[in-house]
């Protein structure tokens, strides 16, 4: 009776290790609700026009692109900047709680006081935003990213990560970095 009950035991056990004890026996990923990433061929010639526009004849200040909303991996264009837009409209164009993507044509002085423009590729991906959507914007970027030459690329968390890349705020690290921590004198 003894073995029995040890034999049982043990059939028990296995049976309960087949299960996986987090998740009860339920597949960690839904096939059905996986995002697909965009493809090269799902990023639609519009978007290409629509940077060229922006880089080479300057007709628009900053785009701002979004996955689509029905997980197909296809890239689709949110805001149009005007080009007299300015930093504080596409900051407002930035969601508080949603990933994007945007491109901002960045005007500044040189120190010989030239006139000088950048262009940056900036991957929004705010602290509050789902992980689903940071892990979908963040596995997606290298692909989106691949069409567009001759941009910086920065992440920003922060509303204050962008205007630190535009200027319009100085960063407190450098700040900090200012102070001198040694005298030599």
């Amino acid at each position: 009776l003894f073995n029995e009950l040890k034999l049982g035991h043990i059939k028990i056990i296995r049976k309960m290790q087949d299960n996986h004890t987090k998740t009860g026996g339920e597949l960690l990923v839904d096939k059905n609700k996986v995002a697909a990433l965009p493809t090269p061929e799902s990023i639609s010639q519009e978007i290409t026009t629509l940077f060229n526009e922006l880089k080479l004849r300057r007709k628009h200040k900053y785009l701002v692109f979004k996955l689509a909303a029905d997980d197909s991996g296809n890239v689709e264009t949110e805001k149009v900047g005007e080009p007299k837009a300015t930093a504080d409209e596409f900051l407002r164009s930035l969601p508080n709680s949603d990933c994007r993507f945007a491109i901002y044509d960045f005007d500044y002085m040189s120190n010989d006081g030239r006139p000088q423009s950048k262009l940056f590729f900036i991957s929004w991906l705010p602290d509050n935003s789902t992980p689903h959507n940071m892990m979908a914007y963040s596995a997606a970027k290298g692909v989106f990213r691949e069409r567009f030459t001759g941009v910086f690329d920065v992440m920003a968390k922060k509303i204050e990560d962008v205007e630190v890349c535009l200027g319009l705020r100085k960063d407190e690290e450098e700040e900090e970095d200012d102070d001198d921590d040694f005298d030599f004198d």
